[in-house]
């Protein structure tokens, strides 16, 4: 399941770049929160933990559990970027563009290739 998050945010990138105006900017701010929640699921998946109803902070000590600094400064940064996309349409301090979604996309990559 965790990969459907992240091929959604793949679809919405590309859907973006085919877009114009808010539209666009709407599929970019989605595609980055749909690849922060494939990660969370990822890693819930990958370590087995239990449900719960703040998985962020579930995942995140499962992280710290296993001193897994690196991969936790990248899902914060991704956590941000999330939280800049879903709630912030002034004083945003991330680029929601073409670019920045994509490295986004592929920051999510990178934190589940670094589990394995």
């Amino acid at each position: 399941m965790s990969k459907g998050f992240l091929k959604v945010a793949e679809e919405l990138y590309e859907l973006g770049k085919r877009s114009r105006g808010e539209k666009r900017e709407f599929l970019y701010r989605s595609a980055i929160s749909r690849a922060y929640y494939g990660v969370l699921w990822y890693i819930r998946d990958f370590y087995k933990l239990r449900e719960s109803e703040d998985l962020r902070l579930v995942v995140k000590k499962a992280l710290e559990k296993r001193e897994l600094t690196q991969t936790l400064t990248y899902l914060k940064k991704l956590a941000f970027a999330r939280i800049q996309a879903d709630y912030r349409k002034k004083n945003i301090r991330i680029e929601i563009d073409e670019k920045a979604t994509k490295d986004y996309i592929k920051l999510a990559y990178e934190i589940i290739n670094s589990l394995r």
